[in-house]
């Protein structure tokens, strides 16, 4: 049985975040009506469509009409959830808001996904994905090649909240599940970026510079940077202390001499590197299990062993382009595979099928409907064994939506978690949770556990292959203790495959599928650019979350627990699904330029007299008003650039004219200028870390920042809420965790005595710091 069978989802959400996330949903049993306005949507022609629509079924309807709104309605009356990513405003206008939604249907959860929040000062500037980078100051954050802001070759904040809508939407299924309502779920694209920059954005009352010094902006680009290595053949992301075979050097793989200063390794990591296949630097990095890939495009990707392994490259038979290799789930239920892709549909393919079956109202049974349900998980516990990012995040996005989640480590340490410890990337993914010190090494640290597990819904952690075995920590030893758990593993690869062995981070999924080769741009001669944010950590993390929700659904259902797995690998190269294969070739959304200012002249960033505008106007409505906001009206019939195509082919020359214009006026004045014609347009702003958001007052009314007391940083403010919920809002417990910091009150509810916690910690089997 697929988890979400039985679960109706109205799609009216175009481009990436809802298409992408409502994807998720549709892939493992919902079923989704995509409801389109007659002829389609103008964002049907965006290839990637052809992509994110699929699986799901087509009701053509004009929602601007009485009859058109009226048979929505009576869909509305047999869905569970529906999915908008209009402007604020637009569904009231049609009638069609929450409040009158769920006037006739209170089960129903009502997911929003706006560009800003829609109570937010923003609410109503132009929601493109680039805008949305400019003006949050996400674009500022990431290192380039040039000074100044870099435009970002992926969509990163609809990545991100491609993510987040199954997420909020799974969390409110879960409550409803509990108190037999539904409700009105938010998040937005302003919401994706504040994911991808929890590791980058806090501001400390102590400390602050040791806390950002981990993964400061640099220029030239620094951090992970070294690791990109050209080959004789091609490139590798290649790190230098990174192995699991105890013993193993770099400096023995290729008789480096041991007394090589640390900052000429890389140097000569790259000289070796230059005149050797890139398959022959491989096979001894991963017999000595270093951690190195493969850097390429997404559109090579799809035939990396691995990647066919985990069933990421899907064939789906299109019937406008025939076959196609598109991507896979990023996540596997063990209890709950995934359907197999149905192509996209034509426009309006199931109107008549939808109205014709019979299908009643959902029946909502809730388990607690007079109780007290604070938040979406209310009531459920975690156990987070995760290290460094990809793990621990995930956890605290289970926090965040109300989970009790308690940190276990050991009380011994290492350079690595040392450094961690002292750095905004610990900060940004150890929010809300307890910790917990004992030494699962020795038996009574072992018990602990197990009395922990018998407490616990959900097990969650990043271990490499073999070792939550070796630990005793496993999904099969846990089950023994509790039937019903569910227990999710985030690997770098996965837990089977050529490569399953291996361990890695983020830069090694940047690599292997395409993020770093599309940010160089290395189509432009540039060196492939690890993207700063970290954020390939940060999807498989929100993959693990939709897994172990999907996995909670089942069990609201079944009262089944099971096992649970994404990776890296997986999480990364769904987020870059836009690209795909046909027979004739690559399908791949527009290529930055080399000067990493966007795609084409009417899509990117301008200097101006003061700083950068990013520019949206690739349509054909923008080009006369952009022209004549230019200053320059004669180009709007000039032949080089009469038409969108003439414009696509003549983009360089295009660009050259802009540049010099743009220098003119300061980047207010263009914004001014270009708003009060209606072409979408944005200052790049720069948020200098971040201080500027974390101290808007407006974001920490909203939620949007969390203003919190740190044992050690002091007054701490960082990110906060990700997505919001009208009847069990999320939550940040606390500040991030101290190690150690709750072990005494752990180990006291667990129901261990004062003796017998006084001779664990004198025999360091627990800790308190």
């Amino acid at each position: 049985m697929t988890v979400l069978e039985g679960v109706r989802v109205l799609d009216l959400t175009r481009g990436m975040a809802g298409p992408a996330g409502v994807l998720l949903l549709a892939e493992h049993g919902a079923d989704v009506v995509k409801i389109e306005r007659p002829g389609g949507d103008r964002w049907r022609d965006d290839p990637s469509a052809r992509v994110w629509d699929r699986s799901r079924r087509s009701v053509e309807l004009d929602l601007k009409t009485t009859t058109g709104r009226d048979r929505f309605l009576e869909l509305v009356d047999t869905a569970d959830v529906v999915v908008e990513g209009f402007a604020p405003g637009v569904m009231a206008r049609l009638g069609l808001d929450y409040d009158t939604l769920a006037g006739r249907s209170p089960h129903l959860v009502y997911c929003a996904v706006p560009a800003y929040p829609s109570d937010s000062r923003h609410a109503h500037r132009p929601g493109w994905d680039a805008l949305v980078q400019a003006r949050s100051g996400q674009q500022w954050e990431q290192q380039a090649w040039r000074p100044g802001p870099s435009f970002l070759a992926a969509p990163l904040p609809s990545v991100a909240a491609s993510y987040l809508v199954p997420i909020a939407i799974l969390g409110a299924l879960h409550a409803r599940a509990v108190t037999g309502r539904g409700q009105r779920v938010e998040t937005s694209l302003y919401q994706g970026v504040l994911a991808f920059t929890t590791m980058l954005w806090v501001h400390a009352e102590h400390r602050q510079d040791e806390w950002q010094g981990v993964m400061t902006k640099t220029y030239p680009p620094g951090v992970h940077q070294p690791e990109v290595i050209r080959c004789e053949d091609g490139w590798i992301q290649s790190l230098a202390g990174s192995t699991q075979k105890r013993g193993a050097t770099i400096h023995a793989i290729f008789e480096i001499p041991l007394d090589t200063p640390p900052d000429r390794i890389y140097p000569a990591m790259a000289e070796i590197y230059r005149t050797r296949k890139r398959a022959d630097i491989m096979k001894l990095l991963h017999d000595d299990l270093f951690q190195a890939a493969e850097l390429m495009p997404t559109r090579e990707a799809f035939a990396h062993e691995q990647v066919v392994f985990n069933e990421m490259a899907v064939t789906v038979d299109d019937p406008e382009v025939g076959p196609t290799t598109q991507v896979g789930m990023p996540f596997r239920l063990s209890r709950n595979p995934p359907n197999p892709p149905r192509p996209r549909p034509a426009v309006g393919q199931h109107t008549d099928e939808v109205f014709a079956e019979p299908r009643p109202a959902p029946i909502v049974t809730a388990t607690d409907r007079d109780g007290d349900h604070r938040f979406p998980l209310d009531g459920i516990r975690v156990l987070d064994f995760g290290r460094a990012f990809a793990g621990p995040f995930g956890a605290m996005l289970l926090a965040g939506l109300g989970a009790d989640v308690i940190k276990v480590a050991t009380p011994q340490t290492d350079p690595g978690t040392e450094m961690l410890a002292r750095s905004s990337v610990l900060l940004g993914c150890e929010q809300g949770k307890r910790s917990l010190l004992v030494d699962l090494k020795t038996p009574e640290g072992a018990e602990v556990v197990r009395a922990l597990a018998a407490r616990t819904d959900v097990v969650h952690h990043n271990m490499v292959k073999g070792v939550a075995e070796r630990l005793g920590i496993d999904y099969q030893s846990l089950r023994q203790i509790k039937p019903d758990i569910i227990y999710c593993n985030s690997y770098m690869y996965g837990p089977e495959g050529p490569l399953s062995h291996l361990g890695g981070n983020d830069s090694l999924s940047q690599a292997l599928t395409g993020w770093e080769w599309d940010q160089g741009p290395a189509e432009e001669g540039n060196t492939p650019l690890y993207y700063r944010f970290g954020h390939t950590d940060t999807t498989n993390a929100m993959a693990s979350v939709v897994a172990v929700l999907l996995a909670l659904a089942h069990r609201d259902r079944t009262g089944e627990g099971q096992e649970v797995w994404t990776s890296l690998l997986n999480a990364a190269l769904y987020a870059k699904g836009a690209v795909h294969l046909t027979d004739s070739g690559a399908i791949e959304p527009p290529k930055m330029n080399r000067s990493q200012t966007g795609t084409g002249a009417l899509y990117r960033l301008y200097q101006t007299a003061d700083g950068w505008i990013q520019v949206a106007a690739p349509l054909a409505e923008h080009w006369q008003k952009f022209c004549v906001v230019l200053g320059r009206p004669d180009l709007e019939h000039d032949p080089r650039f009469a038409s969108a195509d003439r414009r696509r082919a003549n983009t360089r020359e295009l660009e050259q004219l802009c540049e010099t214009e743009f220098t003119r006026l300061t980047a207010l004045q263009w914004r001014r200028a270009f708003d009060a014609v209606g072409v979408p347009a944005e200052v790049s702003v720069n948020t200098f870390d971040g201080e500027s958001v974390l101290n808007d007052e407006e974001n920490l009314r909203l939620g949007l920042v969390a203003d919190l007391v740190h044992p050690t940083a002091g007054r701490l403010r960082q990110v906060g809420q990700l997505m919001r919920f009208s009847d069990t809002p999320s939550v940040v417990h606390g500040p991030p965790l101290v190690r150690g910091q709750h072990t005494l009150e752990i180990m006291a509810w667990l129901g261990y005595d004062d003796p017998t916690i006084d001779d664990y910690l004198g025999r360091g089997i627990i800790a308190t710091d």
